[in-house]
């Protein structure tokens, strides 16, 4: 009945659903879904950010065709939902986001193991091949060094990037009803989730991503400009331009600063959240140190007691 209650009052909110960002309290193993229909061909985006939570971490899904397109009634709806199975859809997208560990340095890549044959000791060439051998061992070495500072700078450029939502996107295999869910699939979390789709906002960025509410209201607002006329407005062309070129200009700007303030303001959310867990992980580790350290004393002063007590008999 949740599921039902939310296809319906997403019905009635309409575009205003989509306007921006919307922000869910998820408890473990829930999950909430907007839902659109897409014509085929049509590209459409899923944004997630996980705010706060026990652990930064959800499952995002994008699935469909759950229904026709010509599916109107949301009682209709709900009940082809609950036929739709994911394994034979033909849009099947999961993703894990983990913004915990978006921090932390990627596993170093383990030195494979060298498939030469073992160099015989009476071969006349041994000292040679020996050299050879450890030349080679040191080239790999310093490679897998230069992949280590590889990835440490692109960490460098992703954590630079801090703020930002994971983004999906993908196209319709074919018309219908298509869903877009966030999952709490370990622990209680807050996200944003955005569903945007490119016949209601009009266009796609250089990414391939469809493009925000902000930046077509941005853009919509700049065709406005472009109708209007120095004529309309009284004044001569050059003025009229340069007014408009500085508006326009002026626009952008305060959509950047709009934009960097929504990633700052992320960012502090999630470098606090972060934070937290790792000095709740330090204290639990000490904690543990601590008890593993009283449990071996405990222990080592047992036997000595009882070596102690027995050693009158063993003196015997």
């Amino acid at each position: 009945m949740q599921r039902l209650r939310n296809i319906v009052a997403l019905a009635c909110l309409g575009n205003y659903a989509w306007s921006i960002p919307m922000q869910l309290n998820l408890k473990q193993r829930a999950n909430e879904c907007f839902y659109e229909t897409l014509e085929e061909g049509e590209a459409v985006t899923m944004s997630v950010f996980i705010l706060s939570g026990s652990e930064l971490k959800a499952t995002a899904r994008l699935e469909g065709p759950i229904a026709p397109a010509s599916v109107e009634d949301p009682g209709e709806l709900y009940r082809l939902e609950q036929k739709f199975t994911a394994h034979n859809a033909l849009m099947s997208v999961n993703e894990m986001v983990d913004f915990e560990h978006m921090n932390e340095s990627e596993d170093e890549e383990e030195m494979s193991s060298d498939d030469e044959e073992p160099i015989d000791p009476d071969d006349p060439d041994a000292v040679e091949r020996k050299r050879l051998k450890r030349q080679k061992q040191r080239e790999k070495f310093l490679e897998v060094k230069r992949q280590k500072e590889r990835r440490r700078i692109a960490q460098h450029k992703r954590i630079l990037k801090e703020g930002e939502p994971v983004v999906y996107t993908a196209r319709a295999p074919e018309a219908g009803w298509y869903r877009a869910c966030v999952e709490a699939t370990w622990n209680q979390v807050i996200a944003e989730f955005e569903m945007r789709k490119q016949s209601r906002l009009g266009a796609v960025d250089q990414d391939g991503h469809v493009i925000t509410w902000e930046l077509k209201e941005m853009l919509e607002e700049d065709g406005e400009l472009e109708k209007d006329t120095a004529a309309q407005e009284g004044i001569k062309e050059e003025d009229f331009q340069s007014t408009r070129e500085k508006v326009k200009e002026l626009r952008r700007l305060l959509n950047e600063i709009q934009g960097m303030q929504q990633k700052e303001r992320r960012r502090l959310a999630m470098h606090a959240e972060t934070n937290e867990h790792s000095h709740s992980r330090m204290v639990l580790s000490s904690l543990l140190e601590t008890l593993l350290f009283m449990g071996v004393t405990g222990y080592q002063v047992y036997t000595i007691r009882t070596w102690f007590s027995g050693a009158p008999a063993l003196g015997r």
